[in-house]
């Protein structure tokens, strides 16, 4: 049996930001991390978040609460995963990271990404 769902849509405009204090740790600057969301739930069993985020110039300890896919539109930034590897990005760049995962953000500008979390 199939499971059908209305597909969602929507027009991210800066009214539609609400702030986002989900880290771990602040250590340098303020991020004034915002998110909009597209989708909080899944079709199925699982976990599924999308939307749009926003942080400013800072540095920031972040746990990824579930496998996290992103598309930097904006931004130059570091994300330094404990025990692992030290990634760049900037817009264009798509990376992934798994659920647990304890990383360290370095923002050197403004950020804005589209994201995708499961789990």
């Amino acid at each position: 049996m199939s499971n059908v769902m209305a597909p969602c849509k929507t027009h991210v405009d800066t009214t539609d930001y609400e702030p986002f204090n989900g880290f771990e740790a602040v250590l340098e600057g303020d991020p004034d991390a915002k998110v909009a969301w597209l989708r909080t739930e899944s079709g199925g069993e699982g976990v599924l978040y999308t939307g749009m985020f926003t942080a400013e110039p800072s540095t920031f300890r972040y746990v990824f609460g579930g496998d996290e896919s992103f598309h930097v539109l904006d931004g130059d930034l570091d994300i330094a995963v404990d025990g692992g590897d030290t990634v760049t990005l900037a817009p264009g760049d798509i990376a992934s990271f798994p659920k647990g995962a304890t990383s360290t953000w370095a923002l050197r500008a403004p950020l804005r990404k589209f994201f995708v979390i499961s789990g």
